[in-house]
């Protein structure tokens, strides 16, 4: 499963997704790189041609953040391991029902 099948979940939950990309060089690359994606996009795609915004945050991992800003929890994004996205959902719905405690 990727993520791209569980927006539907997020969205219920009041989660907004939003894709970094720390890999594109310049706006050509970037065009290039979110052809890839469906369209109209899903979720919001933001590009850091040069790290700047994005240094604190592993290229490579899945984080879910509360509405404050707070990493509420990291999902290692391995070259051979994706996370489980039934996972990330599941956390997400578990910040929300603590949310509404």
């Amino acid at each position: 499963m990727q993520l791209l099948d569980h927006l539907e979940d997020l969205a219920a939950l009041g989660v907004r997704v939003v894709a970094l990309s720390q890999e594109d060089k310049d706006l050509d690359s970037a065009k290039k790189m979110a052809k890839g994606f469906p369209e109209p996009l899903p979720f919001d795609l933001v590009f850091d041609f040069d790290r700047a915004g994005s240094e604190p945050y592993d290229r490579t991992n899945a984080y879910l953040i509360d509405e404050h800003g707070v990493v509420q929890q990291i999902f290692p994004m391995l070259i051979h391991f994706r996370p489980s996205w039934e996972a990330l959902v599941g956390e997400a719905g578990a910040m929300d029902a603590r949310s509404k405690e």
